[in-house]
């Protein structure tokens, strides 16, 4: 019993330091996020297909409203293909029709150690044929990111509802 007094105590007063580095690693935690999701955006309208993809689990699917994209193969197209588009307009002399993505009112919750997800607003901005940008168009996501081995955090589904009202 004598044993079991100081053993308690030094329990109750290590508790808080240990809260602390929980709560140290949690804002470590949404610190990757954060950048996982900043470099989402920058890659896809820099168009830098290898960045791109590398923000995605192998396995990731992408739902927008409905179409599924699933692994790294098919999401890299969703980049070659503004790539394409956008050298199509410049041959014809035609608006290149470059997006700039403009994201908002974001949030992320805990489901464990290792597994958030990411909700944001957003909207798109295109340049057209009077030389003034308007919205492309918008919408909101649902992104799931898994924790990774060597900490980063990943996207492993993307489910983007388009407002077409």
């Amino acid at each position: 019993m004598r044993k079991l007094i100081p053993l308690l105590a030094l329990i109750v007063l290590c508790a808080p330091a240990i809260a602390k580095d929980k709560d140290a690693q949690r804002l470590l935690d949404r610190n990757a996020i954060m950048d996982t999701m900043h470099k989402y955006i920058w890659t896809v309208d820099s168009l830098d297909a290898d960045g791109y993809v590398s923000v995605f689990t192998p396995d990731a699917q992408i739902d927008s409203n409905g179409q599924l994209m699933q692994g790294h193969e098919a999401i890299r197209k969703v980049v070659t293909g503004m790539q394409a588009s956008q050298a199509k307009n410049r041959a014809e002399g035609k608006p290149v029709g470059a997006l700039y993505h403009v994201v908002s009112n974001e949030r992320i919750a805990f489901q464990s150690d290792n597994q958030a997800t990411y909700y944001s607003y957003w909207q798109t901005l295109r340049k057209g044929q009077d030389g003034r940008y308007a919205t492309g168009g918008f919408g909101r996501s649902e992104d799931h990111l898994v924790k990774q081995k060597d900490g980063a955090w990943l996207i492993q589904y993307r489910k983007l509802t388009v407002f077409a009202d």
